[in-house]
């Protein structure tokens, strides 16, 4: 079977997972009713093992291991992720201020904060991008390289994710951002794995970037039933009132200087080799 084609049946694969999951098939099979947040961080976690175990089974098929695409918990891939983390953080909190002047308000310190609803919405971001880092990277973006090279690959697993986030969420409010910005993360997250060959800096800087985004600078407005508690800060004032483009340029525009600073890394890379 060619490559891409393995790669393909893996994303199909997962895809229904992942469908089904949505829809609440897990849940059915819980002994008794669990708490909401609870009962997702379980769904996400799932999810996580699931892409792990497929990778590896599709691995094994082909007579290799998870360390040979970059997937462990080995000395290097966990300095990798705390790297990845922080550059994650850093990036995105300047984000983050640059959003609130583009948009014209000011990031406030919420009434209430609870450590504990701090760490768990770190745990549950960790599990739900090493669920998508293991989905999208790894095996199926190795599988793609091996067929039409890494930029060929990249540009694959680009459109994909654009699509998947169509079907997924055709009906937000939100379309062109929410498949553009996904979509320009994929560029620079693949990147990333490309030059490494290991999945612990994509999985940092995914798992920095959401969790400064959503667990300190929080634009959601505050909520009963939310899958994770609200952040630190919030904006002062209603989001109805401020533009949709200058909330979500800012990301657009990172994610697009990201992705450049990212290509020129592993240009220079490769560059290198050609040249021994």
């Amino acid at each position: 079977m060619k490559p891409f084609i393995r790669a393909i049946a893996f994303l199909l694969l997962l895809t229904i997972i992942d469908f089904l999951l949505r829809q609440g098939f897990l849940l059915q099979f819980l002994p008794i009713p669990l708490p909401s947040q609870l009962t997702m961080l379980i769904v996400y976690g799932f999810f996580a093992a699931a892409a792990w175990f497929t990778t590896k089974s599709f691995c094994k098929r082909e007579a290799k291991e998870l360390n040979d695409l970059g997937i462990s918990f080995n000395r290097q891939n966990r300095k990798d992720f705390y790297m990845g983390f922080l550059l994650g953080v850093g990036i995105w909190a300047i984000v983050s201020f640059l959003q609130g002047f583009l948009a014209g308000f000011s990031w406030e310190l919420r009434t209430e904060i609870r450590l504990f609803n701090v760490l768990y919405g770190l745990l549950f971001i960790f599990l739900a991008d090493l669920g998508t880092e293991l989905y999208t990277r790894g095996y199926p973006l190795t599988r793609f390289e091996a067929s039409f090279g890494s930029i060929g690959a990249i540009i694959i697993m680009t459109f994909f994710v654009g699509l998947k986030t169509f079907l997924f969420q055709s009906d937000s409010d939100l379309l062109l951002y929410v498949i553009l910005i996904p979509a320009l993360h994929t560029i620079f997250f693949s990147i990333i794995y490309f030059k490494t060959r290991r999945l612990g800096a994509a999985v940092g800087v995914h798992t920095g970037a959401n969790f400064i985004t959503i667990c300190i600078f929080d634009l959601r407005p505050a909520q009963s039933e939310q899958l994770i508690p609200s952040g630190i800060f919030q904006p002062d004032t209603t989001l109805e009132s401020l533009s949709i483009n200058a909330l979500q340029l800012p990301y657009v525009f990172a994610a697009i200087a990201f992705s450049i600073r990212v290509y020129v890394w592993w240009a220079k890379e490769k560059l290198a080799e050609k040249q021994v």
